[in-house]
């Protein structure tokens, strides 16, 4: 199994994971249609310069991935660059999940908002999806969780 960061030749990816995770939800037809008319769009775009999408492959073939999306504010004390990370789109197709590949892909994107000194992660978390994140240390409510990734060189 590797974990690597989508190239825009990936787009086909990051929709179907989008849309796939949309399903699980349980979103209704027509919130996945209008999504994927939306998404299409936006992958038609340079979406690599404001996106990050990292897959998961085993055996070359696709079974996972999720997005992550940066952006800055002023600093604190606790945060000292300011950089902060929405995680998005997290998705295991169906006859992967419980076999700890989801886990892998959030340790290995924790480590990379860890390696670039982004402090906080945040997401919204499905039903399904809490206990993993809560099991790496994520916290507050379902609909907005977080975790601050730099707190161990605080001490």
């Amino acid at each position: 199994m590797i974990i690597r960061e989508a190239t825009r030749d990936d787009a086909e990816w990051v929709l179907h994971h989008r849309l796939g995770m949309f399903r699980a939800m349980g979103e209704p037809k027509e919130f996945i249609d209008e999504t994927s008319v939306l998404m299409k769009a936006y992958l038609e775009g340079d979406w690599t310069r404001d996106y990050r999408y990292f897959l998961v492959e085993d055996k070359k073939e696709v079974i996972g991935g999720c997005g992550l999306s940066t952006f800055r504010l002023p600093p604190m004390a606790h945060q000292k660059t300011g950089i902060y990370a929405y995680l998005s789109n997290m998705f295991i197709e169906p006859e992967y999940q419980s076999k700890g590949i989801g886990r892998a892909l959030l340790k290995h994107v924790i480590e990379v908002c860890e390696n670039e000194n982004i402090g906080l992660i945040i997401l919204h978390a499905s039903v399904h999806g809490s206990h993993l994140f809560k099991s790496e240390g994520f916290s507050g409510p379902e609909h907005l969780m977080h975790l601050l990734t730099l707190k161990h060189r605080r001490e």
